[in-house]
């Protein structure tokens, strides 16, 4: 399996570009297999800063109807998009077409630390801070599923940590790229170099994704609850070299356990329930997870002492988001 992305060349010589007479391209924010994200500027709204997310460079060397079919994947995820109310979506303020013909989301600008960078800064959370916002993100995750969809890609990485006015503490989503209608084939982004390549993140895919066939929405409580247990221990649910894509997916594809050692082993404190929620939601079987992802959170919330979460201890986010712009 391979995944191409385009070089850092291609990506960097977009900056300075104005999209569609109105987006300046300021920055790289980074490059995926389907699209590159960019800070850009607003000239009609006096110079509003927000990022621009466009088809990748290199779909342009595919044939003419991979390509038109990459294109409205990423219109329908605008559309997705624009529909979700939840605040843990970003904003959609409009799409378009780029000069070389490639569509382009413009975006509301999520700042602050990924989650992946959160874990890094601060690996030892307490159970109930985690909890916090595992609860946003699951409150998020729900509205997309009630609507049809499923997320397919639910990791650290596409999650941001942000302060707002309204919410306080915010976690935003604003990568829909690999969401897909529970009707729709599962083989949708089977195109170009990505024709070997199950859509999502191999370290936090549920097994029935990596083997290719339909998924629902277990399939991000599977991710979420992978991520969770991540939180809590400072490993991987899946015990396999995350540097290695093909030693994951194969790992997934076995009938190895699923976490192999319980959180409680890995971590002082940590009630014996608890491993009983993680063993229900890290299923290999998705119809033996639980029903939805609020009640994997509820439950899993239930499997720890009551106590005051200190997440709102201000001067922790002071810390962090200063170390993020630093």
């Amino acid at each position: 399996m391979s995944t191409r992305r385009a070089s850092r060349p291609a990506v960097e010589a977009q900056i300075g570009q104005i999209i569609d007479g109105d987006f300046e391209i300021i920055d790289s924010l980074g490059a995926g297999s389907h699209a590159d994200v960019f800070l850009a500027r607003q000239r009609s709204v006096g110079g509003r800063r927000l990022a621009i997310k466009m088809l990748s460079y290199l779909y342009l060397s595919l044939p003419e109807a991979d390509g038109r079919r990459a294109a409205a994947a990423m219109l329908k995820e605008a559309e997705l998009l624009g529909h979700l109310q939840s605040p843990c979506f970003v904003k959609v303020y409009r799409t378009g077409f780029a000069t070389d013909r490639r569509p382009y989301i413009a975006l509301e600008l999520a700042e602050g630390p990924t989650l992946g960078q959160v874990f890094a800064f601060r690996p030892a959370w307490e159970p109930h801070q985690m909890l916090t916002v595992l609860r946003q993100w699951a409150e998020g995750l729900a509205e997309l599923h009630a609507r049809g969809w499923v997320h397919r890609d639910v990791t650290p990485a596409n999650c941001i940590v942000g302060e707002s006015i309204l919410h306080g503490l915010r976690v935003l989503t604003y990568d829909l790229g690999t969401a897909t209608a529970l009707t729709e084939r599962p083989d949708r982004f089977a195109v170009g170099w990505l024709k070997e390549h199950p859509p999502g993140t191999p370290a936090y895919m549920a097994p029935e994704q990596a083997l290719g066939n339909m998924v629902d929405t277990r399939a991000d409580q599977f991710a979420l609850a992978c991520i969770a247990y991540e939180w809590l221990t400072g490993a991987r649910a899946v015990p396999a070299d995350a540097t290695r894509a093909n030693q994951v997916l194969e790992y997934l594809r076995s009938n190895s356990p699923i976490a192999k050692v319980p959180v409680s082993e890995l971590r002082k404190g940590i009630p014996r329930a608890v491993d009983d929620v993680f063993a229900q939601a890290l299923h290999r079987d998705p119809t033996r997870r639980f029903s939805d992802i609020r009640q994997f959170i509820k439950i899993l919330g239930e499997a720890f002492p009551a106590k005051k979460s200190v997440f709102t201890d201000p001067t922790f986010f002071q810390r962090l988001f200063s170390r993020k712009s630093s």
